[in-house]
């Protein structure tokens, strides 16, 4: 039998105490330099624990990427059941990311699921979804802590929800208030969209969370280097480095999945240790966070569709390549996995959304009687290392690759 390569890498020492800690969704028991918002959630939601289904509380968290505002929300979930359940109040904290479920429909069926199990999806109107919401909630005799991660993306396309949400026991009379909300947006401008009331409604908790200083970010980066490394495999003098890098992106995450990458490439260079060289090369190839989150929430068909683009690009050896060979690429794609192809029309929406969010340049070079001819590059990513991001979803949503 020939070399059993599990084996030998079974054999090698790692450099992870704790692998899984570096991991995006992973949140620790603290959180350093948020503590002040950790307190002032607390202090606004104090009354669902001392005085349950009194009273409904609303609160914004606004701030830019990468700073926290997901973990420390849900750092506070995990704190607020705890207290619940040792003081036997019913709370259940429900936290659905509006990018993922990106109708209203989906985000009330969301909710549903996660308060009783197989729930048909098909067949219900949002006002119907509403009332199941408020009957269950009501006949569990529960308070539900409600977090809509990335707003925007809701209140782009409907934002009647949101009244709604915020308003299901204006028409009672000393009901008991059972739905509590809290809103997390990149930016508060997005809120412009709602109506005066629900506007109004959101705008009394703000809370703003302010991008991190460089010496918060390094002695955030000490602490999660400490949880996932062991002693010794980072230097103080790196971790300033790592710092630095991260204190450009603006992105905790990006540090995160640098010193990870770091330490994966050290181990598999037989190193002891992380060196300055090895952080370097990391970060060269090192696709942004927000890139990854923004791909891990596609549909099959866009991803299918991104992958040929890609590809496209590989097979013409230049910096750019036409739609129409994309579009070629796309078919021999869908074919070989056996999916239906998308139309063109519908293509051409996913390459407005690619290009909205920098993944993308489309460049027109022709203009006649035949019609537009469009060339598509890919500039500030590896296209090695994208490619190799998108095969492993796709694997991960079951695709042979």
């Amino acid at each position: 039998m020939g070399t059993n390569y599990l084996e030998d890498l079974l054999r090698k020492p790692t450099l992870f105490k704790a692998e899984n800690t570096l991991n995006i969704d992973f949140i620790p028991e603290k959180l350093p330099h948020r503590e002040k918002e950790l307190s002032l959630l607390s202090q606004l939601f104090l009354s669902l624990i001392t005085n349950p289904n009194t009273i409904s509380r609303r609160v914004l968290i606004t701030g830019g990427i990468g700073i926290g505002k997901t973990a420390t929300v849900k750092l506070f979930g995990e704190m607020l059941k705890k207290v619940a359940k040792k003081r036997r109040v019913h709370i259940k904290y429900i936290h659905i990311n509006c990018r993922k479920e990106r109708s209203p429909y989906k985000v009330l069926i969301k909710i549903i699921e996660k308060l009783q199990k197989n729930f048909p999806k098909r067949g219900y109107s949002s006002q119907d979804l509403l009332e199941i919401i408020s009957k269950t909630i009501e006949s569990k005799n529960l308070h539900i802590l409600l977090v809509l991660d990335e707003l925007n993306y809701l209140i782009s396309k409907d934002n009647h929800i949101i009244y709604s949400l915020t308003r299901i026991y204006d028409d009672t009379y000393n009901q008991a208030q059972r739905i509590s909300l809290i809103g997390i947006v990149r930016d508060i401008s997005c809120l412009n969209n709602l109506d005066s009331s629900t506007l109004s409604t959101l705008q009394r908790n703000i809370i703003k969370f302010k991008n991190y200083s460089i010496k918060q970010i390094y002695e955030i980066m000490e602490y999660r280097a400490h949880l996932s490394l062991k002693k010794d495999i980072i230097s103080n003098d790196l971790i300033q480095m790592l710092s630095e890098i991260v204190y450009e992106k603006g992105d905790i995450r990006y540090g995160l999945n640098l010193l990870w990458k770091a330490c994966k490439i050290a181990e598999r260079k037989n190193l002891k240790y992380i060196t300055p060289e090895i952080l370097r090369l990391a970060n060269k190839n090192l696709i942004p966070y927000s890139l990854q989150d923004f791909l891990s929430y596609l549909n099959v068909h866009k991803i299918l569709f991104l992958l040929s683009i890609i590809m496209a690009l590989n097979n013409s050896r230049k910096e750019s390549t036409s739609l129409s060979k994309i579009f070629e690429r796309y078919k021999i794609v869908c074919e070989n996995l056996q999916e239906d192809s998308r139309s063109e029309s519908q293509l051409r929406n996913y390459l407005n959304e690619f290009e909205r969010e920098g993944i993308i340049s489309v460049n027109i070079i022709s203009k006649n009687i035949q019609g537009r001819k469009s060339m598509i590059k890919i500039l500030d990513f590896p296209l090695e290392y994208l490619e190799e991001m998108v095969i492993r979803i796709l694997q991960e949503k079951g695709y042979n690759i």
